[in-house]
């Protein structure tokens, strides 16, 4: 999809009215960002506007922008993928319409067609909206109540927040992290080992509190990172013990620590080239001095 084909609205923003009057909703920045997503996915069927362009029409600062997209991610409302290169190196995030909306106004896969017009009427949108909500909740209650991997969501949100002070809800998002990693073999016990050495380790952090969510402890590759920590820093045998110890003085060194942050913050904020070139200058260095050791 090209940039250029649709650049913001220019008389209207698109607000449905479940975002406009939805008390969870803390911030009223969120609400007219998303109308500007909506109204550009109603369109192109994808958000590409850049940070900094949606902070200058919102007259606000690329941070309130970064705060509201994770507000509206974590209700469901929009959802964001990471757009790559031919190298595979992300070069930005595109946003696109959340499950928890999609379902809410009826707009499934084959509802919309070229640009996203729907062939449906208010009326046939409104009978299906309500068709939805009694089927999602349908569905919810079945989900509890055969949930095959016995894990309690809503004991262990409520164990997390009161742990990291904290306020996440209960919400099929933050439930389809945890279940992604049960499903790939991890256990009850290590996801709860590695939510007590983070919390340890970032809670007193102002740099780093701000991470103790689930899309960062619960991502794929993080969380694999995070219980290795915590089994490099549990009680071992010796032998283990120094096996592990040049990893532990290797995290240990100041500039290993600030790629570990550098690249903790390309993750929430992958459009931030001088950050980028910062992290590729600390790891060239790394690499050739590693290499005149050798």
């Amino acid at each position: 999809m090209n940039n250029d084909i649709f650049n913001g609205s220019k008389l209207f923003l698109n607000i449905p009215i479940q975002v406009a009057n939805d008390p969870r909703i803390k911030s009223d920045k969120s609400v007219l960002i998303f109308g500007e997503i909506y109204s550009m996915l109603n369109v192109t069927g994808a958000f590409f506007m850049g940070t900094e362009e949606l902070a200058r029409r919102r007259r606000c600062s690329e941070q309130t922008v970064y705060n509201c997209l994770n507000e509206l991610e974590k209700l469901g409302y929009i959802k964001r993928e990471k757009v790559t290169n031919d190298k595979g190196r992300t070069i930005g995030r595109k946003i696109l319409l959340g499950d928890g909306l999609k379902s809410t106004l009826g707009m499934g896969s084959n509802t919309f067609e070229g640009v996203g017009k729907t062939h449906l009427t208010q009326i046939e949108q409104y009978n299906r909206s309500i068709n939805n909500k009694d089927n999602n909740k349908e569905n919810s209650n079945k989900s509890n109540s055969s949930n095959k991997d016995n894990f309690d969501y809503k004991k262990f949100i409520e164990w997390f927040n009161e742990l990291s002070d904290k306020n996440f809800r209960n919400t099929e998002t933050n439930r389809k992290l945890i279940r992604a990693r049960l499903n790939e073999g991890y256990t009850k016990e290590d996801i709860a080992k590695v939510v007590r050495f983070k919390v340890n380790q970032w809670k007193d952090n102002t740099k780093m509190n701000k991470y103790l969510r689930f899309t960062t402890l619960f991502a794929p590759t993080n969380f694999s990172n995070y219980l290795q920590e915590v089994e490099d820093n549990s009680p071992e045998p010796q032998k283990k013990k120094e096996k592990s110890s040049a990893k532990r003085e290797k995290r240990k060194d100041p500039i290993e620590e600030k790629i570990y942050q550098y690249k903790l913050f390309l993750q929430e904020h992958p459009d931030n080239e001088k950050i980028r070139k910062e992290l590729e200058r600390l790891e060239r260095n790394r690499t050739e001095n590693s290499g005149d050791i050798a």
